[in-house]
């Protein structure tokens, strides 16, 4: 229903190629690198075991790669073997922006608030290598709900996730990335003039939230606000989507407001300032 990518963002090579650095923000990439940490991010957060041929499929990666990066990481004590199952062995490499907290345990609270209050699904995902991650999710009514795999991904500039993400930037990242590259059209509600686009940023920071009508999918209506760390950078998204026939304008805002409440808790609990406002000062990487 709220369609994942279990790679990367391969739809939109130019966004990807920029938000990864390309334009100068950020030293080049070992390819291998960004390939074994993607393995420990799937890995770190399966709730099952999951086998080469399996990880293969989620990473869309040769089995022959993943299977030489597992035996390397096992060799190195990066992964090691838990009932049966490979788990990664330092906490370090689980956490993302140097926090210390256990992000999914420390915001499930907030999704399970935001589910019970809305009634449609909240989604907590990071932001990484083109795309954002699902980190924990949590449904309203079943019958009704959007769905996505924990552990799948959306491109990283998906409707609300992505003016949240793209609003955490420095306005000079902002603006060379919207002069330099083309918007990805999801649908035909996407936002894909850079002027018009700029404007949408310049809400969310105004609001502290972003919101979407059918602009990743058609038919849903989604509302997305930031996480940040201890030194206000961009953490995770939290966000809640529903079919657009079960939320009108009124509903929509009211669910970015309570949206923006529960991100703002959840930053709080991570060790963030609450007396600093937006613009956050992070590169969403």
């Amino acid at each position: 229903m709220f369609p994942p990518q279990n790679g990367p963002a391969g739809d939109q090579p130019r966004a990807a190629s920029e938000l990864n650095g390309a334009s100068g923000q950020h030293p080049p990439r070992v390819p291998a690198v960004l390939k074994a940490f993607r393995l420990i991010e799937a890995i770190s957060l399966s709730d099952k075991p999951l086998g080469v041929s399996e990880l293969s499929r989620k990473l869309d990666m040769g089995k022959s790669t993943v299977h030489g990066l597992v035996t390397t990481l096992e060799a190195l004590g990066v992964l090691e073997a838990v009932n049966g199952s490979r788990r990664p062995r330092l906490p370090a490499l689980c956490s993302r922006g140097g926090l210390q907290a256990d992000l999914r345990q420390v915001a499930h609270g907030a999704l399970e608030r935001l589910a019970a209050a809305t009634e449609q699904t909240s989604f907590l995902g990071v932001p990484s290598d083109g795309h954002v991650t699902i980190l924990d999710i949590v449904h309203g009514r079943p019958t009704l709900s959007i769905s996505a795999p924990v552990g799948s991904s959306i491109p990283l500039l998906a409707g609300a996730v992505g003016k949240v993400v793209v609003a955490s930037w420095e306005p000079s990242r902002r603006r060379a990335f919207l002069r330099e590259n083309v918007l990805p059209a999801f649908t035909p509600s996407s936002i894909v003039r850079p002027e018009a686009y700029e404007a949408a940023i310049a809400e969310t920071l105004e609001r502290g939230a972003a919101v979407d009508v059918d602009e990743y999918v058609d038919g849903v209506r989604a509302a997305a606000a930031a996480v940040t760390g201890p030194q206000q950078q961009l953490a995770a998204v939290v966000w809640v989507a529903g079919f657009s026939r079960h939320i009108d304008a009124q509903q929509l805002d009211a669910i970015a407001s309570a949206v923006m409440r529960e991100a703002a808790e959840i930053s709080t609990r991570l060790g963030a300032n609450p007396a600093q406002a937006q613009p956050i000062s992070a590169d969403g990487s």
